[in-house]
């Protein structure tokens, strides 16, 4: 059984990687021929092609490395059937079952180190990105059209323009007492940070507190004033992500009331559970997709079943995807929307496997 498991093994992690070196090559092609004239804008040299392939290929990796995986199964047997060596485990005993629990380890490993590659590889790959204003980052990049909230203490901060890394613009301080009440508002020109804050060009203060009703204009604020907070270039970066762009730890730490980023809790709270649950995912794909490749015919050569895998993985990312959008944008619990696709396709596999092992007992 060990020499079946180290054979099987070693067929899916060799097919998995050409897989996903054939798909980070094809669809980074396509993605920066597309923004291949923003590339090129400016001082853009040929080489900044491939500086931006390799930037984007940790973001297209998290899109697409459940489907590599389900398709890297489904390659496995359709080489055991076409070189009859499905035949031969079915002769030996290894059912359908049998067979999931020895790709079971491979698929798991590969799933978990794909989530960790992602966890430390995605973010800094976001925040260059985002330095270099590109594509879609130039598109979701600060401005007047997308401005960035943000929670700061007991403060709210919004920010209209991003013209550097470590600049803010067109900023509005809403200045807050323990129990929610406008104290102050403040509309700042601009703000660079110098290392332990932020420091404010042209300032206007509006004082709230005690107002009564009574009418009041902004002021002018002479002094050199500063703007303590947490926030730095890079937490602000990681605010302006999309939390599906973010470290496991920044989605935790963003779901946190009182601590939210750019998007709502909510938002970061689904992403946090459904990278940590990929490996799950890849898992019950493997139950769905195993009891599919039971073709042991003299003709058979794995076509058929091939195209149904690769339609049920594309089923699974459409439903995933749709889970995903109402989730994110509060229309269902993140609990529901993660589990819902996991169950839907659990019950399925498991049904295919029990079908498929009675039918073999006939």
């Amino acid at each position: 059984m060990f020499k079946f498991l180290t054979y099987l093994s070693k067929s899916y992690l060799y097919i998995w990687l050409s897989v996903v070196f054939g798909f980070l090559l094809l669809i980074g092609l396509l993605d920066s021929l597309a923004n291949g004239s923003d590339i090129m804008t400016g001082d853009g040299k040929f080489t900044d092609t491939f500086r931006y392939m390799f930037y984007r290929a940790p973001v297209i990796f998290d899109r697409i490395f459940v489907f590599t995986l389900i398709v890297a199964a489904l390659l496995v047997f359709v080489r055991l059937i076409r070189n009859h060596e499905l035949v031969a485990l079915l002769g030996f005993g290894i059912s359908a079952p049998k067979q999931i629990g020895l790709l079971t380890p491979i698929v798991l490993f590969c799933s978990i180190s794909s989530v960790l590659f992602i966890n430390f590889a995605m973010p800094p790959a976001v925040r260059a990105l985002q330095a270099w204003g590109i594509g879609e980052y130039k598109i979701k990049s600060i401005s007047d059209v997308n401005p960035l909230w943000m929670e700061d203490g007991y403060n709210i901060i919004r920010a209209a323009g991003r013209p550097g890394m470590n600049q803010l613009s067109d900023i509005q301080i809403f200045e807050r007492d323990e129990n929610g009440d406008l104290q102050n508002a403040l509309w700042v020109n601009k703000a660079n940070y110098v290392g332990d804050g932020w420091m404010l060009e042209n300032v206007q203060v509006l004082e709230v507190e005690g107002a009564d009703g009574e009418p009041r204009t902004a002021q002018q604020d002479l002094s050199d004033r500063k703007w303590e907070t947490i926030h730095t270039p890079a937490t602000i970066a990681r605010l302006a992500a999309e939390p599906r762009d973010l470290s496991l730890r920044d989605m935790s730490s963003f779901r946190e009331k009182g601590n939210s980023g750019s998007k709502p809790s909510f938002a970061y709270a689904f992403w946090h559970l459904h990278r940590i649950t990929r490996p799950l995912a890849a898992f019950i794909l493997l139950l769905c997709a195993v009891p599919l490749m039971q073709r042991t015919g003299r003709q058979d050569n794995g076509d058929t079943a091939l195209l149904a895998g690769l339609a049920l993985g594309f089923i699974f990312l459409i439903i995933d995807g749709a889970m995903a959008t109402f989730a994110t944008s509060g229309g269902m619990s993140v609990g529901w929307a993660v589990a819902f696709p996991l169950a839907l396709f659990a019950f399925l596999g498991g049904f295919l496997a029990l079908r498929t092992e009675s039918l073999g007992s006939n």
